[in-house]
């Protein structure tokens, strides 16, 4: 059983401590979602507990032999050059080396090599599970890759892509204790869904770092806390980790309420006695007592204000002026990128007809790659059409934030001076100090210079700007990046009281089902909306996802066994009595070329039918192994024990994953067969 114990772990940055006496057990099974807000010190915990940090004081001991898994921060210049699929084997060397003998074997005809490879197998596929690039290139598709991005070089992949390959790398390691740092990061809806349900079949040991409302309430089995005045560490969801707050905050605002009262009583009897001769003694007692109660009610009124201060910032936006009822009029639109400039030079969608009236609020859904981005730097005019237009209202007034925005910023500006230069001359001191700290700009920022701010606070700073420019149109890119959790919530509470148009491009479910009113999603065939809010469409489409998914299945299912119906024998499909008789009828060049024919589809065939007999053999251990786990399942015992439950489970699905796979495998080989002894014709006269 692999877990991992910290003890009494101190860790201190830039003079402030981030956590003092930290301890707690982490044991397989175990999901512990790290919260806090930003600088609380919540990816430092991940580095120590990945080895890549040191602790002042404290320790972290984990099982003997466990097998931590946790993404690096850079790649190399060697990592960069290979190709993504082989890159994310590489994790896995044994397998590479046990693939080039078992080959080597093969050729050979080395019986005995191949009986001791197979053994050799059968350790790896429990350490590994069955055929790692089956299980790699399923992990990539799940995050997201194409099967032709399999063979691209990680150097031609995004930032974002790549942070995807890293992880894919982890997943495949088959780690005992998995460490993630904001894993949803660069990803989409249908990754995020897939992570989520891999996580959730993950029989090891995971500690993460989420911002995602929903995936930290939907993955965690426990919270971990830092940021307060001492760790807070609590089994069950974030939901009832919020519930176990508020409830505390309710029993200290009754316990200082009491306080208070008896302070009122104590401080009453003092100035009515304290004068008098006989009763002055008593209320100098009595006026101690007071002043210890008071300590109390501080210390009291102190963990509340430190219990609240987790919950959420709030801040409301400035009415806007009404805008028009049309606030975007789009017709025809078309763009596509020049070939030189990068890109494949197709058009990104087809053309684009739509409108979007005033008051609004809408989602713009799609896959990484789909031209959400590209959509919203058109409509605001940073990139000009290739076909239609998109027209902004006469009296709309937009405001909009991209990652990219940070230029408009002066780097030798202050952060306050920023904020007064960029926002409506209107506001108020007050509203500038108040947006700032929503987005964790707070008074220590005000007279930074922004040359002096990373990459996360000059986004944070536009995006607070554009909140007090009184515009009645907010475009917004992904506007919940480099939000931590308080200030995720602090942002959704402004933009559902925002009384002007929204559209956003964004993959926070959270803020998607609060605020979005419709979901629009962009795909080949254009535009399609969706007026039914969030969490109905997520429903539908996870609904559909699944259909497509069995249909995929039930397809396969049945090309396999047509093709196992209509394909050759395992031998060169030909009657010897019949090639005897045709023989007798050719000339003597004619046997020679027929005889040449017959060796070419002979070499052909061979590895075909090699690793069809491979298939065979996997397959049958595969169906064996499955019936003993149908077996388990059945058996009431196995459910004594939920953690044994659980494993079984999941060893089916991979076990009936891969015997699919297999017979899928085995079909196109068969096709293959068929179509080599197609193309090569007839092998007698």
């Amino acid at each position: 059983m692999s877990k991992i114990t910290v003890q009494n772990v101190e860790k201190s940055y830039g003079g402030e401590t981030l956590f003092h006496g930290l301890s707690f057990e982490a044991l397989p099974g175990m999901r512990l979602a790290v919260a806090g807000p930003n600088g609380a010190g919540k990816s430092t915990l991940l580095r120590i507990l990945a080895s890549r940090t040191e602790p002042e004081a404290g320790s972290v001991v984990m099982s003997k032999g466990a097998r931590v898994g946790y993404v690096a921060q850079e790649l190399s210049g060697a990592d960069l050059a290979e190709p993504l699929l082989g890159w994310v084997l590489s994790a896995l060397p044994s397998w590479g080396d046990f693939w080039r003998e078992w080959e080597e074997a093969v050729h050979a005809h080395d019986e005995q090599k191949l009986v001791r490879l197979s053994e050799r197998q059968a350790r790896f596929e429990t350490q590994y599970g069955y055929h790692p690039e089956h299980k790699a290139r399923a992990i990539l598709s799940g995050l997201g890759f194409r099967e032709d991005d399999l063979s691209r070089k990680l150097e031609h992949l995004s930032g974002g892509w790549r942070e995807r390959a890293k992880l894919a790398r982890v997943l495949l390691q088959g780690a005992d204790i998995l460490l993630l740092d904001e894993p949803t990061n660069h990803l989409d809806l249908e990754a995020v869904q897939w992570l989520e349900d891999y996580l959730l079949a993950f029989k090891g040991t995971l500690i993460f770092v989420a911002h995602d409302r929903i995936f930290l309430e939907r993955v965690g089995t426990h919270v971990l806390v830092l940021g307060g005045a001492k760790p807070v560490l609590r089994a069950g969801s974030f939901s009832e980790f919020l519930d176990w707050v508020a409830e505390n905050a309710e029993q200290r605002e009754r316990e200082a309420a009491k306080l208070s009262a008896r302070i009122d009583h104590e401080q009453e009897f003092i100035s009515r006695f304290r004068v008098k001769a006989r009763k002055a003694a008593q209320a100098q007692s009595k006026l101690k007592k007071v002043e210890k109660l008071k300590g109390e009610l501080s210390r009291l009124k102190g963990d509340q204000m430190a219990g609240r201060a987790g919950r959420r910032l709030s801040f409301r936006l400035p009415e806007p002026p009404r805008g028009d009822k049309v606030a975007v009029n789009a017709v025809d639109l078309e763009f596509q990128y020049a070939k030189d400039a990068g890109h494949s030079g197709r058009k990104l969608w087809p053309q684009l007809n739509f409108q979007i009236f005033r008051g609004r609020k809408i989602a713009l859904v799609a896959p990484n790659g789909a031209g959400k981005s590209t959509l919203l730097k058109v409509l605001v005019g940073a990139l000009a059409p290739t076909h239609g237009y998109a027209k902004l209202g006469n009296s709309t007034q937009l405001a909009y934030f991209s990652q990219h925005q940070t230029e408009i910023l002066r780097p030798t500006g202050t952060v306050i001076s920023e904020m007064r230069r960029l926002c409506d001359p209107k506001c108020t001191e007050e509203q500038l100090m108040g947006v700032l700290g929503l987005f964790l700009l707070g008074e220590s920022y005000f007279e930074r210079p922004v040359a002096a701010l990373s990459g996360g606070e000059k986004s944070r700073l536009v995006m607070a700007s554009l909140f007090l420019g009184r515009a009645n149109l907010l475009i917004l890119d992904e506007p919940t990046n480099h939000l931590d959790l308080e200030s995720r919530e602090g942002l959704v509470a402004a933009l559902k009281d925002f009384e002007g148009t929204l559209f956003m491009v964004a993959h926070d479910r959270y803020l998607m089902g609060e605020v979005a009113e419709e979901i629009w999603t962009l795909g080949p065939e254009g535009l399609e909306q969706h007026h039914e809010g969030f969490e109905d469409y997520d429903a539908k489409r996870r609904a559909a996802l699944a259909e497509a998914k069995q249909g995929a299945k039930q397809d396969a299912r049945r090309e396999a066994k047509k093709s196992a119906a209509c394909a050759p024998p395992a031998d060169v499909p030909a009657a010897d009595a019949e090639e005897s008789a045709a023989s007798k009828r050719l000339n003597k060049e004619e046997k020679r070329k027929l005889a040449e024919k017959r060796n070419a589809l002979s070499r052909a065939l061979k590895p075909l039918r090699e690793e069809y007999a491979k298939c065979e053999k996997d397959l049958e251990r595969v169906l064996t192994e499955q019936g003993e786990l149908e077996a388990k399942m059945n058996d009431p015992a196995t459910y004594e024990s939920g953690g044994e439950a659980l494993a079984v489970n999941s060893q089916y699905r991979e076990v009936s994953d891969w015997a699919e796979k297999l017979m899928e495998r085995m079909a196109g080989l068969e096709g293959k067969i068929a179509k080599v002894q197609a193309d090569m014709g007839p092998c007698d006269a």
